[in-house]
């Protein structure tokens, strides 16, 4: 698909020269970025790195905090059994084993509970309701899950339960009549930080409750590696407190990974640890746990001291990664199929019968890159028809499901991602209604591959003095993205192809000023670039084999 570039508006020229001037002359590239994200002085820029501190944030500002802290802390008092209930993806079992690893470290009894995906399906569920009430349990805490579970969570507290909801998801117009509900997006929930993971609720819910029980919140610091896991692989705001959790948590992976997440690392290659290693190195490996057999064996893993065990977990999370990849390939090969038969429809909804739930949401974000439309991936299993939506810049996806939810059974999400459950003669009704919420939100100019350009540049300006600096604004991820930066009129010489053809290593060349810088371009194998070319790149290392290089990789490259 052809992108449209969409520049950055310029900030102003008499800033970003004063920036320049504080930073030096070869820095006015990143000088004009920084100016554009509102940081116009080192000192600003100082003061931004670092995010805002756990210690210097109040868990008690969100509201229900101290009826829930409350609670938990009596639950210890009276050595009630506590259950942690869990989503199976990364956010959902991260905030299972960062309650297990707090809570068990304070002196709660607990119990841990992750719902079958093709049991259960997403979200609180009844089984796992029964089984807190089976087995004695007095106060069950729903994470990342059970803000829209009015029903369950009234009945369940009826039979005895108290229930705490600790979720980051939107609310529905009522909120459970649960014991407490900590939601940052409540409209009437005054904490500041409002787009928290849910792990990251949790974890607040902790320090709260150590706080109550006059234990000491920071003896909990050591789990932000954990919490920081959540947050790159949920795509929650890099900015205020999500950043500083984030930096503390790389920091601690680096400096002493926790055991489980360095088998989980095992196989990448020594060196220095990213978010972007936490996304896609451990963040896909948790999820497979939960997408080809169950997401408790995440919590087994995360929690997992004893070497032996560790080792045997790892391996069986690896096996359904390389499962759940086999299993992804086939079905978006299927799905892709059908959604160039729908042309005529500007939101699509794909069914399969046979199609393996845990791997829709992967295969809806795999049709959205190829056909640029929001994507619903369903699937049919005992009688129900159930799956994951992906959408496109510029569409809130939760929006249009609430305009169409009078043919679904029930959904949830935000605006980049949902899931949701349907009766099967609904599904015409629903893919009109789909189809009209989409056609009325997405605006029209947005409807074109688009890429974005933060600030242009010319090759000599890219070195690697910036580069060391980009680091220090590390890390890098949603409303902190790394700066793409748009090269024009370039010529690319030395052109390989890597990886039967997959892949593009070359040298952009200036023409006017002879600079130049190796470039890389992952599924750019196809090209064969010839005459100048216009490149949206971003900067970073490439390390191999212990050699540390410069490279600009490929986000869109046209002749």
């Amino acid at each position: 698909m052809i992108k449209q570039w969409t520049h950055a508006p310029e900030g102003s020229a008499q800033a970003v020269a004063a920036l320049t001037e504080e930073l030096g002359a070869p820095y006015a590239a990143l000088s004009r970025v920084l100016v554009q994200r509102g940081l116009h002085s080192l000192a600003e820029i100082k003061d931004w790195i670092p995010g805002i501190p756990i210690s210097q944030v109040d868990p008690f500002q969100i509201a229900d905090m101290p009826q829930a802290a409350a609670r938990l802390a009596h639950a210890r008092v009276q050595k009630e059994t506590v259950m942690l209930f869990g989503d199976y993806d990364v956010d959902g079992t991260t905030a299972v084993s960062v309650g297990k690893l707090a809570l068990e470290r304070g002196g709660w009894s607990l119990v841990t509970y992750i719902p079958d995906r093709y049991k259960e399906g997403y979200g609180l569920s009844e089984a796992g309701v029964q089984h807190a009430l089976d087995t004695g349990v007095k106060l069950l805490i729903a994470l990342d899950c059970g803000i829209k579970s009015n029903e369950l969570i009234a009945s369940a507290q009826q039979r005895g339960l108290d229930i705490i909801v600790a979720d980051h998801h939107t609310p529905g117009a009522t909120l459970p009549p649960a014991a407490a509900v900590l939601d940052p997006k409540r409209k009437d929930c005054p904490f500041p930080h409002k787009e928290l993971s849910g792990c990251g609720v949790g974890y607040m819910l902790w320090r709260a409750s150590f706080q109550k029980a006059g234990l000491d919140p920071s003896d909990l610091d050591d789990l932000m590696d954990l919490v920081a896991v959540s947050i790159g692989a949920d795509m929650v705001p890099l900015v205020g407190l999500n950043r500083a959790i984030v930096r503390a948590g790389l920091a601690s992976i680096n400096a002493h990974p926790r055991p489980s997440l360095a088998a989980l690392l095992s196989a990448r290659p020594a060196g220095h640890i990213t978010l972007q290693d936490v996304v896609f190195a451990i963040g896909p490996r948790i999820n497979a746990a939960g997408r080809m057999h169950h997401g408790h064996l995440a919590v087994d893993l995360l929690t997992q001291g004893h070497p032996e065990i560790l080792q045997q977990l790892s391996q069986d999370i690896e096996a359904h990664n390389l499962q759940r990849r086999s299993t992804e390939q086939g079905v978006s090969l299927a799905a892709q199929a059908q959604a160039a038969l729908q042309s005529d429809q500007l939101g699509l909804v794909l069914l399969g019968t046979d199609w393996h739930k845990g791997v829709l949401g992967i295969v809806a974000q795999r049709t959205v890159e190829t056909f640029y439309k929001p994507t619903i991936v369903l699937t049919e299993h005992e009688g129900k028809l159930s799956g994951s939506a992906r959408s496109v810049p510029g569409l809130d996806l939760y929006d249009c499901l609430d305009a169409a939810c009078e043919h679904l059974i029930q959904f949830g999400g935000h605006r980049a991602a949902a899931g949701m459950t349907l009766a099967p003669e609904k599904l015409a009704d629903f893919r009109k209604a789909f189809n009209a919420a989409v056609e009325q939100r997405w605006p029209i100019d947005q409807r074109e591959p688009n890429q974005w350009i933060d600030s242009p540049a010319e090759i000599h300006e890219l070195h690697e003095g910036l580069a060391h600096l980009l680091e220090r604004l590390e890390p890098f991820g949603m409303e902190n993205e790394a700066p793409i930066w748009g090269l024009k009129g370039v010529e690319l010489e030395h052109v390989r192809k890597l990886s039967e053809g997959k892949h593009l290593r070359a040298m952009a060349r200036d023409p006017k000023t002879g600079a130049q810088i190796p470039v890389i371009g992952f599924g750019w194998g196809h090209v064969d670039p010839r005459g100048p070319v216009n490149l949206a790149i971003v900067l970073e290392w490439n390390i191999f084999r212990g050699n540390k290089e410069l490279q600009a990789r490929i986000l869109d490259l046209q002749s």
